[in-house]
């Protein structure tokens, strides 16, 4: 288990802040050049680009609140900070897709002139940004099955890796558009290339609130199976039953179990203990759990 007194890597958390910076001073760059240029591509991609820019920044939100120690008022500490937050950004962003469909489909039937030139150097600098990004990220060595928490830092920076790699194909994408509408004057290919990022983003969102509504409801984790978790419990020898089973998760990838297990023979209390959280930790990765041993069914 993870002790909130370990603090991360300081090299981990340089290199998501840089990335973070980046993305988010071209995100801040698109809003202003969609507003220059009229074009509702920059728009879409710079809701594209929030999205990776509220990943980035719970990636670190999660980490700098994993440090903190829990308080009285606080027992598991601050992690569901970080749930909330994605429950807010997935919100704002879904409002966005609606804004970005309804627009699209204004500008389909009165498509408006475009000022193509300054949209694909805006497109251009957001690729140089991302390469710059990626390369700032660069290459990671894999988490030790000693520190659990550094194959969750681990895989923070491949989740922001993925994010940069999808702003770099958005950033393609609107050069792209550009040189359509700066060569050949179709201005359709605006809209056309909106929809088509927001069709792209909906999923995404639409995920992430599931997750997050999912933990917020304390629901069983997403990859866990409940019935699996109860029978491989049962199926301990020394086990003869179980009841009020619970799973649920504190936040992304700190799994959570409470329970009765009914054993008769006393005398093995402490091994069965230590063999179900043996199981639990290493088949089904929930590693904070509370077992109450009972006598009675």
């Amino acid at each position: 288990m993870q002790d909130a007194n370990e603090k991360p890597p300081l090299q981990q958390i340089s290199k998501l802040k840089i990335v973070l910076i980046f993305t988010s001073a071209y995100f801040v760059a698109e809003i202003i050049g969609s507003l220059l240029t009229g074009s509702l591509a920059l728009i879409a991609d710079a809701g594209h680009m929030l999205t990776d820019v509220g990943g980035l920044a719970l990636s670190l939100f999660a980490i700098n609140f994993t440090r903190r120690k829990p308080t009285p008022h606080r027992t598991y500490g601050f992690y569901r900070m970080e749930i909330l937050a994605s429950l807010a950004n997935s919100v704002a962003l879904i409002l966005l897709s609606i804004y970005i469909f309804y627009e699209g489909y204004r500008h389909l039937f009165t498509p408006p002139e475009i000022q193509s030139i300054p949209m694909t150097i805006i497109g251009g600098v957001g690729l140089v940004v991302n390469i710059i990004s990626m390369k700032s990220l660069g290459n990671h060595s894999h988490g030790t099955s000693e520190h659990d928490h550094h194959q969750e830092e681990n895989l923070n920076i491949k989740g922001a890796r993925l994010e940069v790699l999808s702003d770099t194909i958005g950033a393609v994408g609107v050069i792209v558009t550009g040189v359509i509408i700066f060569t050949t004057k179709f201005y359709l290919a605006d809209a056309i290339f909106s929809i088509g990022l927001a069709i792209f983003i909906l999923p995404r969102t639409w995920a992430l609130m599931k997750k997050s509504i999912n933990i917020l409801m304390e629901g069983v984790p997403v990859g866990i199976d409940y019935e699996d978790v109860k029978n491989a419990i049962l199926g301990v020898k020394g086990v003869t039953g179980l009841f009020d089973l619970h799973i649920w998760s504190i936040t992304t990838g700190m799994n959570a179990l409470s329970a009765h297990v009914v054993v008769i023979d006393q005398s093995r209390a402490q091994s069965i203990l230590k063999e179900i959280t043996g199981i639990l930790e290493n088949r089904f990765r929930i590693t904070r759990s509370t077992l109450q041993i009972e006598t009675y069914h």
